[in-house]
């Protein structure tokens, strides 16, 4: 098939966990003999908004053109959704790939912030058979993760309860007037976009509630659980655990949604010299608020045994990954998937995850690692010390991780048979006439 994958952001420029699942499902693709091509936003400074540039030798397999956007002029919540610049880069983009020859067999979207909810629409108007994977709840929830201002979680979007937290994130836009016909709004445009695409793709079966209770119908859905690069990991050596301190290892971007300061709350009750804990990530404002990040750097004191070592890079992770015992991943809201949990198993590591979202899915409690209730700082202490003070525990954890690893490649061919699911149905509500042609 000739896939169009498209992306808020890829690598080397942008390395969050979506934009990284593209580049490997990008690359499993073309190894498993597909013609790939990725469309994706990218900041460009200089280059006038909606502007296309072309990544690289043009005739590469996956053939990358990145669209410049970079938030300028948006003023509310509509433009925090819908980018005319970018709606018209990606039709005229289709345009010149058809002029070209180029006929896409299918279109998988993936996030669309700063890429306009718009493609939807043009992809659908140029007749292309389109997927969408719901990494998180950005379609309804314009902070991404439904999760409160107030640092609770959500499990449904009602108009009052959202309408509350938009005015608290974004009270220059909303006040007690409008705020709930601007909520109403973001709702109603994410039921019209999530009906454009012919298939549904959530990497948990554990997302698709807060969508069911907006109105999208449930069998819309599929479960494509993401891969990770196991191949990447697969050299390192089982964590063994002692002597000395645990390494306890955090992966992420410091914010309140990914609970930091549970872990720290969770350390700071056990005897010093117990755990060690290695924070690797970008901390930057939340919606906003740089509050957070503080409330948590600011604990690190001398002898704490709590470091920060700042940003890293996708080269770096297997050395990382390899100089912690666990990982720790305390989420507090209902996250899709978590990457790094997965890499961690990949590398052998025994993982510490929260009993919310699809964290859970990731381990069978008490075998590759702990699954615990999430915000409960006295269990989180618990669990530490009990790995802390029985090494072959977490020997035994990390001969396991392994098996729930999964790859690029597996999921490479679960994502094609939804393509061809996706194909099928567009030609039937179209006809043959109505469908995207095939690859040349």
């Amino acid at each position: 098939m000739r896939i169009l994958l498209l992306c808020h952001g890829l690598p080397p420029d942008s390395v969050g966990g979506v934009e990284q699942h593209v580049d490997g499902l990008a690359k499993a693709l073309v190894l498993a003999g597909h013609a790939v091509e990725i469309f994706a936003r990218g900041n460009l400074p200089g280059t006038p908004q909606g502007d296309t540039v072309t990544v690289g030798d043009p005739n590469a397999n996956p053939r990358i053109t990145r669209a410049a956007y970079r938030w300028e002029q948006v003023r509310d919540l509509e433009t925090i959704y819908t980018s005319p610049p970018m709606a018209a880069a990606l039709q005229r983009f289709l345009q010149a790939r058809s002029a070209a020859g180029v006929r896409f067999d299918v279109a998988h979207v993936h996030h669309l912030t700063g890429m306009s909810t718009d493609a939807l629409a043009v992809l659908h108007d140029a007749r292309v058979p389109t997927v969408l994977t719901l990494h998180d709840y950005w379609l309804f929830c314009p902070r991404g993760q439904m999760f409160h201002k107030r640092e609770e979680r959500c499990e449904t979007a009602t108009i009052a309860r959202c309408g509350e937290c938009l005015q608290a994130t974004f009270p220059w836009w909303l006040n007690e007037q409008t705020r709930d016909a601007q909520v109403a709004s973001v709702h109603a445009r994410a039921l019209r976009a999530l009906a454009l695409p012919q298939c549904l793709v959530v990497p948990s079966a554990r997302a698709i509630p807060p969508f069911v209770e907006l109105g999208v119908p449930a069998d819309r859905f599929v479960v494509v659980e993401n891969g990770v690069d196991v191949e990447r990991l697969a050299t390192l050596p089982p964590a063994a655990g002692g002597p000395g301190p645990l390494r306890v290892g955090y992966f992420g971007t410091v914010m309140p949604s990914k609970g930091l300061h549970v872990l720290l709350d969770a350390i700071e009750a056990l005897p010093r010299g117990l755990v060690q804990l290695r924070i690797h990530g970008n901390v930057v404002p939340y919606h906003g608020d740089e509050t957070y990040a503080s409330r948590c750097l600011q604990r690190l004191r001398p002898g704490s045994g709590v470091t920060y070592f700042g940003p890293y890079g996708l080269d770096e992770l297997p050395k990382l990954l390899a100089d912690i015992d666990v990982l720790a991943a305390p989420a507090l809201w209902h996250e899709a998937f978590g990457l790094t949990v997965r890499e961690a198993l990949a590398a052998a590591r025994p993982v510490l995850v929260s009993r919310v979202g699809g964290l859970q899915d990731a381990v069978q409690d008490g075998v590759q690692g702990l699954v615990l209730p999430p915000g409960d700082v006295p269990a989180w202490t618990a669990a530490l010390r009990g790995l802390a003070t029985a090494p072959q525990r977490v020997a035994s954890m990390a001969r396991s991780a392994r098996v729930r690893a999964r790859g690029f490649a597996a999921m490479a061919a679960d994502v094609v048979a939804v393509y061809q699911t996706a194909i099928a149905r567009r030609e039937l509500t179209m006809g043959s006439a109505g469908t995207a042609g095939r690859a040349t």
